[in-house]
């Protein structure tokens, strides 16, 4: 049984220093299988929840154009201490 996706966003965070939101997403959906719009933005949602909870810090951003033109406000986030502790509380991460 697979984790939930923002426990999936979570350990891979635990595991890497600091990563840049479009990495997150690519990473997860490649982990599960899916794809389009509504699932990479539904990931998105899930990022901005985990940092509003405290549990991940956004740590830098930069605008980027994408290939239709658009400007993306892009995010790199890391683990936050109390996101670690949580981990631990829930048996997301076995040890620090």
């Amino acid at each position: 049984m697979k984790l939930h996706h923002k426990g999936y966003l979570l350990t891979e965070l635990s595991q890497a220093h600091q990563l840049w939101d479009d990495t997150l997403i690519t990473q997860t959906l490649l982990a599960y299988n899916e794809s389009g719009a509504y699932r990479e933005n539904t990931l998105r949602i899930a990022l901005d929840e985990l940092a509003a909870a405290g549990l991940i810090n956004r740590v830098e951003q930069k605008l980027e154009t994408n290939a239709d033109n658009k400007t993306i406000l892009r995010f790199k986030y890391q683990l936050s201490d109390f996101g670690r502790t949580r981990m631990l509380d829930t048996g997301l991460l076995q040890n620090a």
